[in-house]
């Protein structure tokens, strides 16, 4: 079972970033309940302050996790934590990329580290966190690693490939990398790695 949080900026549509199934349990957070409306997607809760939901009316017939407006998490923290209790295979967040208050974004960077199964996408990019192990990539976008908050990792099938390179706190070393073979490899000797692909 997958849980898809969605919150802002929400995407333009969710099905051009994500396939829905019925399965899917979805997360609506504070005024991503009227982006989901105006996009017909169907809303199995909805969680925030909704200081930002113009039209309360819209929150009748949901299940509604309402929270103070004076609080020590954001609502997509909250939104999260309530995706946990469900107990999924999957946790996407879509949306939350960008946006007027970037902190938030950065945040968001941030929930990898509770949540460490998540994938967060938008129109245009993709965040991940890989662990150690061997993984495949096959796409032709930006790559992007970034220690989290470092590792030790070896590229293969890429423009520019490195051999169990030490990947230090705020190194930028592995910014928009590209796959020139039909798959990347991506080592990762020690540590966790966060993926950050972006459309070309």
């Amino acid at each position: 079972m997958r849980v898809l949080v969605v919150t802002y900026p929400t995407p333009k549509d969710i099905r051009k970033i994500l396939t829905l199934k019925d399965s899917d349990y979805i997360i609506a957070v504070d005024q991503a309940v009227s982006n989901l409306y105006k996009q017909r997607v169907k809303i199995d809760l909805a969680v925030g302050d909704f200081d930002s939901l113009s039209n309360h009316s819209m929150l009748i017939n949901l299940n509604v996790v309402r929270l103070n407006s004076v609080k020590d998490v954001t609502d997509t923290h909250q939104a999260l934590v309530e995706a946990v209790k469900i107990n999924p295979d999957e946790i996407y967040l879509l949306g939350g990329i960008g946006g007027e208050r970037i902190e938030h974004f950065m945040i968001h960077t941030m929930f990898f580290n509770e949540f460490p199964q998540l994938v967060i996408k938008d129109d245009n990019s993709t965040l991940f966190l890989l662990e150690k192990g061997v993984h495949e990539l096959s796409n032709h976008d930006y790559n992007t690693f970034i220690g989290y908050p470092k590792a030790k990792i070896s590229l293969d099938g890429f423009k520019y490939n490195l051999n169990e390179y030490r990947l230090l706190p705020y190194d930028p070393l592995c910014i928009s990398n590209e796959i020139i073979d039909q798959t990347g490899y991506v080592h990762v000797h020690e540590g966790k790695v966060l993926v950050i692909i972006s459309k070309k």
